[in-house]
């Protein structure tokens, strides 16, 4: 996966690689002003891939004449927009600990003074690839600690710390998550492993410096404490008040190796975190928490923890949630059932401490939409720093719920199957793309003439044309934009389409390949497809057009425009 999955990976490797170029230039980027270096630049326009989590295709081909910083003082729902179209000019994760960039930064140069930039990508990932190989050796550790009477626990651990598809996929590209795994993983077999023994001074110092190390990485790393304070508790000898006191020695350790990043963010943000400039970093405005979010959230987590991000991106993917969703029941049916039987076919403190180091980290996954608003859910890679002792709670999972043997192996064949499957069909390039069409209305399509417009600034948007698809169950609209202001103004090209009842979003891969900015006195024409079937749009309700978040004036004002034409009559096949 490092050597075949499309370069740029969605989820922000342009900008994980562009800290590491810039460190290596003698850059300390600042998060919301720093503009990406030049090499970034040139692998965003050979590839095409510029905005996190969108696809090629999917969005207008930003206006690489127009790159620099946001406007200052604009507000939340400017911001949100404006960043959007143009956090990718950013070297925004460089609001994250430097520690795995810092590290990075020969690799970067050796490889870069090669072969160029693709060069450096791929020795970046390769040595991701190398640090990931580490977890199933951890992952055998873990499960001979819980389970050294049940050898087939260890091989079935393995199998699942080698093949998981998601972790394969995201943690291969340029970005710290694989360190921070790898670091996790050691944080846990060594938490897993003291909880039966007891914690020394000298552990205590050792955890503290792994533990410093884990966060220079990734700060995530803090949901493995419960876990950690769980593990020198657990045992009484010689009292637990000096077990505590050796957890606080760990954590003031772990403190102090931040204090040089803590320093650095009192220079560069006038605090000891990025703060108000992080949140800034934000394509969504904060909403409240609703009854939905939850599940959704939990979903999400479960989703990309098995198959990774996005969703999608791996063939196979819907079977693998389905098996990985009862691999997971089984892994909490067995352990509840192992820690109810008296006579204990593990020992109960290191597996009660992997359980709480698994649970912490999930979390902090499901919780931290909770920081910023409930603009995005966990993601289940956050969780992979405990994949040794996630990998082996799955297989005492296995191993205690299938008593029969060749069930066992049904089972984990089956797994094995499955992620060879979609590991192999991603190397291949499945699933394949979405294809475009001609972007135009079929012949076939019946075309009405309508007459509507909406405005903001200098932004005008006509409608004059409809064409109603049956065939593929769509409906076009015919567009003029005009831009009669004195500046750049800018669109979301594809509308929201709703007559109060059925709603549709416009897709832009579909539609007309439109500018999302207009120049002053420009004016762009094109047909915008959106899945609306004609056959639900019924007389005596009206049809909305909502462009979301047109920027006028500099981004000094941003609102929606919204163009009414009645449905039904005409409009209906």
């Amino acid at each position: 996966m490092a050597v075949t999955q499309p370069i740029w990976s969605v989820i922000d490797e342009a900008q994980h690689f562009d800290f590491i170029v810039q460190l290596g230039n003698g850059v300390y980027p600042t998060a919301d002003q720093t503009l990406i270096t030049a090499d970034t630049l040139q692998m965003m326009r050979s590839t095409g891939v510029f905005r996190a989590f969108y696809l090629p295709g999917t969005y207008p081909t930003p206006d690489l004449t127009d790159i620099g910083p946001p406007p200052p003082s604009m507000s939340a729902r400017a911001n949100a927009a404006w960043m959007l179209r143009h956090m990718w000019q950013l070297s925004h994760e460089s609001v994250q600990t430097p520690g795995y960039y810092l590290s990075m930064v020969p690799v970067w140069w050796a490889a870069d003074k090669l072969g160029g930039p693709l060069a450096a990508i791929y020795a970046l990932r390769i040595v991701n690839a190398l640090i990931l190989a580490a977890l199933a050796p951890m992952a055998i550790v873990v499960s001979r600690a819980l389970a050294a009477a049940r050898p087939e626990v260890g091989a079935i651990a393995a199998v699942f710390a080698i093949l998981l598809p998601g972790l394969d996929l995201n943690g291969t590209r340029v970005s710290n998550d694989a360190l921070a795994a790898a670091i996790g993983g050691v944080i846990v077999l060594l938490a897993v492993r003291w909880a039966g023994h007891g914690w020394t001074w000298r552990r205590a110092g050792l955890m503290g410096l792994i533990l410093g190390l884990g966060l220079m990485v990734k700060l995530t790393l803090g949901g493995l404490i419960p876990a950690l304070v769980l593990s020198a508790l657990w045992h009484r000898d010689p009292s637990r008040l000096t077990n505590l006191l050796r957890v606080v020695l760990s954590g003031a350790i772990a403190l102090l190796c931040l204090t040089p990043w803590f320093v650095l963010n009192l220079q560069k943000y006038g605090g000891v975190m990025p703060g108000l400039h992080s949140g800034r970093l934000s394509d969504a405005l904060p909403g409240p928490l609703t009854a939905a979010f939850i599940p959704l959230d939990v979903a999400v987590f479960h989703l990309t923890y098995w198959t990774g991000e996005p969703w999608g991106a791996l063939p196979l993917a819907g079977v693998m949630v389905v098996l990985g969703g009862l691999i997971a029941l089984m892994a909490i049916a067995g352990v509840v059932s192992v820690l109810r039987t008296r006579t204990l076919p593990v020992p109960r403190g290191p597996l009660v401490v992997a359980v709480v180091s698994l649970a912490g980290l999930i979390a902090l996954s499901l919780l931290l939409p909770a920081t910023v608003g409930f603009e995005f859910e966990g993601p289940g890679r956050y969780a992979y720093p405990a994949l040794p002792a996630a990998a082996t709670l799955c297989a005492i999972g296995v191993a205690f719920v299938l008593a029969n043997v060749f069930a066992r192996r049904a089972v984990v064949g089956a797994y094995v199957v499955l992620a060879v499957a979609m590991l192999v069909g991603g190397a291949a390039g499945l699933p394949p793309q979405p294809n475009p069409g001609a972007r135009t209305p079929p012949a076939v399509a019946k075309t009405v003439d309508v007459s509507a417009s909406g405005h903001l600034g200098g932004i005008t948007i006509t409608l004059d044309r409809v064409a109603l698809d049956k065939d593929a169950k769509a409906t076009w609209f015919a567009v003029s934009v005009t831009n009669s202001g004195v500046e750049e103004a800018e669109w979301t090209v594809p509308p929201a389409v709703s007559d109060g009842q059925v709603a549709a979003a416009g897709q832009y891969l579909k539609s007309t390949q439109l500018p999302g900015d207009i120049d002053p006195g420009q004016t762009v024409k094109g047909w915008l497809y959106v899945p609306l079937d004609p056959s639900d749009l019924h007389a005596g309700r009206t049809l909305q057009l909502t462009f979301r978040d047109v920027a006028v004036d500099g981004y000094r004002t941003v609102g929606d425009i919204v163009i009414s034409i009645p449905a039904g009559g005409q409009l209906s096949v």
